[in-house]
């Protein structure tokens, strides 16, 4: 069996993903297509579909489903196979191909290992299981803003935030930035900016091709205050009926209205635009023949006032005084581009928090209805986006929040220690020398005879110097122990171990036969699964005993024997009816 086992893996192996999607049926081998997955980008829409070709048989047996149990992807992605309907069972009796589609916007970049679960069954076995990887990359986003203006890189993006600006008009004269963070710049090629917090930003690009500044100077009200020897005498005895007239470098360009019958003093407003570098004259008038008075003859001139660009007041015009007021205005050169744009920067999610319950080997965080993703030793676990993550190797986790805009919050790292129940050293002798194996990484051990420790001795070889049962207890790194099995060594006889209990069928459909051996006799018996959940426990009190498995999952379970500090332990694979 272990020899079908190991042929069915290298089989199998070659299908480390698969599920929903188009199927490429140019493939004819074994295997998954393509065979590795394209990068994505965080942000940014990802699809991609997956064609595997399954085997039909093995070592003369069978395959009679392949059920795709799950894909472990990064947070932002899900994946559904071509079959939904029939729960993503497959028969390769029936067809060789399967399909899976991935799909989604990736929320947080990093290198993650795809895992692909998979349930196979044969004619002898069922829901065996395998699980494959596949390297998938995500990319940081690439947020950029582009305008008639100017280009933005980092934004939108999460505070803080660093964002650069490109110039689109380069070899202008004159260009100024109002970056909404309170920083101006002149610059062509501004540094890039800082912004400290959430919000959105306004953004003003100004640029101008000349710098030609140019004053405007307006000529806005006219008074007499006082006129005299005016008329058809001296001294006048009409009321007055005054107008005036403006002249440019000696010609006329502007009359006023005649205010009629009506002494000083009198007003006009207007709106005349001066020319700083022409020379102006105010000429008063009094009107006679033009106003309908012919009796009193022609107009009469009563003076002129040479015009001060600045204004004038109480200022002389022959025989009348006169007010009158300019308004300057400054005309700005004209920009060859102006744009405004935002920069949205958004808020972080609140720093998640994090424990771990040591009986349930569990992490968890408050579910505050955020993306999750858990990392394992720094680096990302695929598939570990819950809120809560089943821990089953221990080490430093930490916990990654993504909110709706794709911005991060770290958790700080917690240690959690799982001692794994399926980790079982074991003792054997080899040429003169006891060696343990099936250990953790960078275990301790502690060597015993006839239940004595032996000091000084950590390796996980021992020399045999004498007769006696010898055993050892590896601690690894966290602090988890195990005890191998005992060994009894007889100098010039070849070493014995007790004899382990025997258990058959394997597989097992309704019942599970056990034959104990006598120094296994009162043993407790459990069948665990592969969470470490107990799913049967019974003390031996006979040599000889059956287990009915009817009612428990088909599935790999473990079967334990304990026996005060021995312990024993089977792979067993039940094909219930349940």
């Amino acid at each position: 069996m272990k020899k079908l086992l190991t042929l069915l893996y290298l089989v199998v192996s070659s299908m480390s993903q698969a599920q929903n999607c188009t199927i490429d049926y140019t493939q004819t081998q074994v295997g998954i297509y393509p065979n590795s997955l394209p990068t994505g980008t965080v942000g940014q829409p990802y699809s991609q579909d997956l064609t595997f070709v399954m085997p039909t048989d093995t070592l003369g047996y069978d395959f009679t489903n392949f059920h795709i149990l799950s894909v472990a992807l990064p947070v932002g992605l899900s994946w559904a196979c071509n079959n939904n309907n029939v729960n993503c069972d497959y028969n390769p009796q029936v067809s060789a191909y399967g399909c899976v589609h991935i799909s989604g916007t990736p929320l947080l970049a990093g290198t993650y290992n795809v895992e692909v679960t998979v349930l196979a069954d044969l004619t002898i076995l069922s829901g065996y299981p395998f699980v494959f990887q596949l390297q998938l990359e995500i990319l940081p986003s690439s947020a950029s803003i582009s305008n008639n203006g100017f280009n933005s890189i980092g934004a939108p993006a999460c505070a803080p935030a660093l964002v650069h600006f490109s110039n689109n008009h380069p070899g202008l004269l004159h260009y100024t930035w109002d970056f909404g963070n309170g920083n101006i710049s002149y610059a062509e090629n501004p540094s890039a900016q800082y912004y400290p917090n959430p919000g959105t930003y306004l953004v003003q690009y100004t640029a101008y091709a000349n710098l030609d500044t140019n004053q405007v100077y307006t000529l806005n009200q006219l008074m007499v205050t006082s006129m005299s020897n005016y008329g058809g005498g001296f001294p006048s005895f009409e009321n007055a009926d005054a107008y005036f007239k403006i002249l440019e470098n000696g010609n006329l360009v502007y009359q006023s209205t005649i205010i009629g019958n009506q002494n000083p003093p009198v007003q006009w407003t207007l709106n005349l635009n001066l020319n700083p570098n022409s020379s102006y004259v105010i000429e008063i008038w009094e009107a006679d023949n033009s106003y309908g008075e012919p009796l009193f003859g022609a107009d009469d001139y009563m003076g002129s006032h040479p015009l001060h660009i600045n204004g004038c007041i109480g200022c002389g015009a022959g025989t009348s005084i006169i007010n009158y007021t300019t308004a300057t205005q400054q005309i700005l050169p004209t920009p060859q581009t102006t744009t405004v744009d935002t920069i949205v920067i958004y808020a972080l999610p609140p720093t998640p928090l994090i424990t771990y319950d040591s009986l349930l080997h569990t992490l968890s965080t408050p579910n505050l209805g955020f993306a999750y993703q858990w990392y394992y030793n720094g680096s990302p676990v695929a598939g570990a986006n819950a809120a809560t993550h089943v821990v089953y190797q221990s080490g430093a986790y930490s916990l990654v929040a993504v909110n709706p805009n794709g911005c991060v919050a770290f958790s700080d790292t917690l240690s959690a220690i799982y001692c794994s129940p399926f980790l079982q050293a074991q003792l054997t002798e080899n040429n003169g020398t006891l060696v343990v194996s099936n250990t953790a990484q960078n275990a301790s051990f502690t060597w015993s005879l006839d239940g004595q420790i032996l000091p000084n001795q950590q390796g996980n070889t021992l020399a045999i110097q004498e007769n006696g049962n010898y055993q050892c207890i590896v601690t690894d790194a966290f602090g988890c122990t195990d005890t191998t099995n005992l060994l009894l060594i007889e100098v010039g006889v070849a070493s014995n171990t007790a004899m382990p209990p025997e258990i058959f069928p394997n597989p097992a459909k309704d019942f599970l036969n056990i034959s104990l051996p006598s120094d296994w006799l009162g043993s407790t018996i459990e069948i665990i699964d592969l969470f470490g959940k107990v799913v049967f426990i019974q003390d031996s009190s006979t040599q000889a005993c059956s287990i009915p498995v009817n009612r428990i999952q088909s599935g790999t379970y473990l079967i334990q024997f304990t026996k005060q500090n021995k312990r024993c332990q089977k792979l067993i694979f039940i094909s219930s009816s349940n």
